[in-house]
């Protein structure tokens, strides 16, 4: 169980997340909404302390962690046990695509190249990739470079991935490969929380739905409510302006 209580982030005199608390179970997906500005990305940074909260405790497993005391060896045990994948995809661009995968295994499990070298080829046969193992995140599309850094989340075994917007920056031509890889993460039970506004791709994989808005959860629940009969007047006005950009 993953447990988010009370989380606050202030950056400046602007405060992003106004106390959100959240309940994740093993082998849930759950899918973060809502238009910009309104925390999703704060929220997912806040979870493995990219970002430190003023105030809310995060519990994965038996660790939890105080925003208030936490430690930086607790922070350390949050991240071994998260992997984000980011926007912007990250990779090393002096790495090869094979070495971006094992530079977790080797840098944060201490493995040696020998031992991590056979690990990140079977994770990166699994995105699809092993004949690009050995090229630069360069010669890759926009697509390769973001399925190679889920590759490399999944290198650390987490308890919980964190996805923020990561079709956001592709071409539309290349979405597709991205979901599915995080489509089959979902079928293997994979502990997942996803900001995205691809909002097929959430109805098709998100076991629950999170609509956020002004810092908060304005509403949350199964896919087919939240888009089909969402109670919320604020998730309405959203999914309405959603669909009429789409048409």
């Amino acid at each position: 169980m993953i447990s988010i209580e009370n989380i606050h982030k202030k950056f400046g005199d602007l405060e992003v997340l106004k106390g959100v608390s959240l309940e994740v179970k093993k082998g849930e997906v759950i899918a973060i909404i809502g238009p910009s500005g309104t925390g999703k990305s704060t929220l997912l940074r806040c979870v493995n302390y990219l970002e430190r909260p003023e105030e809310g405790r995060i519990t994965i497993g038996d660790l939890s962690v105080d925003a208030k005391t936490a430690t930086k060896q607790e922070i350390l045990k949050l991240r071994q046990r998260t992997s984000m994948v980011f926007q912007s995809y990250n990779l090393f661009k002096h790495k090869t695509a094979l070495e971006n995968v094992m530079e977790p295994l080797v840098a944060a499990k201490g493995m040696k190249k020998s031992q991590a070298e056979p690990i990140a080829r079977e994770l990166i046969a699994k995105v699809g990739l092993l004949d690009k193992a050995d090229q630069y995140p360069s010669k890759l599309s926009g697509g390769q470079q973001q399925r190679i850094g889920i590759a490399r989340a999944m290198a650390v075994h987490p308890q919980l991935m964190l996805f923020d917007e990561p079709t956001s920056a592709l071409d539309p031509e290349l979405v597709g490969e991205v979901l599915k890889v995080i489509k089959d993460l979902a079928e293997n039970h994979m502990t997942m929380l996803i900001v995205t506004h691809e909002m097929k791709f959430a109805q098709q994989v998100a076991d629950r739905v999170i609509f956020m808005d002004g810092g908060g959860i304005v509403e949350e629940g199964p896919p087919q409510q939240i888009f089909s009969s969402p109670r919320s007047e604020r998730t309405i006005r959203f999914l309405n302006m959603v669909r009429q950009k789409d048409l």
